[in-house]
């Protein structure tokens, strides 16, 4: 297992230098693109920091940047993930949306001390949503500080809803004391993704077999002519 940094973006810099094909060229699910986003002081790059380097750290510049690259084995397989740490959020407008089309998977953190965090993840998930409509990305929605539970300001309730609305994967994590459940978020969503990729290139070695193609453009032409038929019975009525 291997990470190596690969710096911060400019203050003011909302989209990330192009540090992956952004056309999304994976190797076969060699590479996957992480986007991490949250609202400042829910934990956002303490949780990635815990992921990559196993340590805590409970201070740092939430204004900075960070992209890395992380190399690490996946059901056997060597996998590389480019993980965006992105400044925290305020608002809406601070998420970038060419960030959002480069990501194969975003992870939307919230505190579950933080009410106001999670109304922000809320409009950040329909927001990605919106972005990528034709897409369907594995999007991971994360209550970090459970070490807190007892200051929990989002119901249960409330979070099975949200999730089962935008076929979210739910994790609870604590940065500071459950790093395991930190991994977990990472390596379910990877996993996600390489499941989503196999199933692309398996439906377009479908698509291209000479048989298949030929058997869709008969269907084609005879919906056409089924629609001629209709437009001209419609026009003669």
């Amino acid at each position: 297992m291997s990470l190596e940094y690969l710096g911060e973006s400019k203050s003011g810099q909302r989209s990330p230098k192009p540090l992956v094909d952004t056309k999304h060229s994976h190797n076969n699910g060699k590479e996957v693109n992480f986007l991490v986003l949250g609202k400042h002081s829910v934990g956002k790059t303490a949780l990635t920091v815990r992921y990559l380097t196993k340590r805590f750290i409970g201070d740092y510049n939430s204004e900075q940047e960070m992209l890395y690259s992380h190399c690490t084995v996946l059901d056997g397989k060597h996998v590389t993930l480019h993980i965006i740490d992105t400044r925290g959020q305020d608002k809406l407008e601070d998420v970038s949306e060419d960030q959002v089309r480069w990501a194969d998977s975003v992870i939307v953190v919230f505190a579950i001390n933080d009410k106001d965090s999670f109304e922000l993840a809320r409009s950040i998930v329909e927001y990605i949503h919106n972005v990528r409509e034709n897409t369907n990305i594995p999007v991971g929605l994360v209550a970090n500080k459970s070490d807190l539970i007892d200051r929990n300001d989002v119901s249960d309730t409330e979070l099975t809803r949200f999730c089962a609305e935008f076929n979210l994967y739910f994790f609870e994590t604590s940065a500071s004391e459950a790093r395991h459940s930190v991994i977990e978020v990472f390596t379910v969503l990877a996993r996600q993704v390489r499941i989503m990729i196999k199933k692309r290139e398996k439906l377009t070695r479908f698509m291209s077999n000479p048989a298949v193609a030929a058997k869709l453009q008969i269907q084609q032409s005879f919906r056409n002519l089924a629609e001629r038929a209709w437009r001209s019975r419609t026009s003669t009525l």
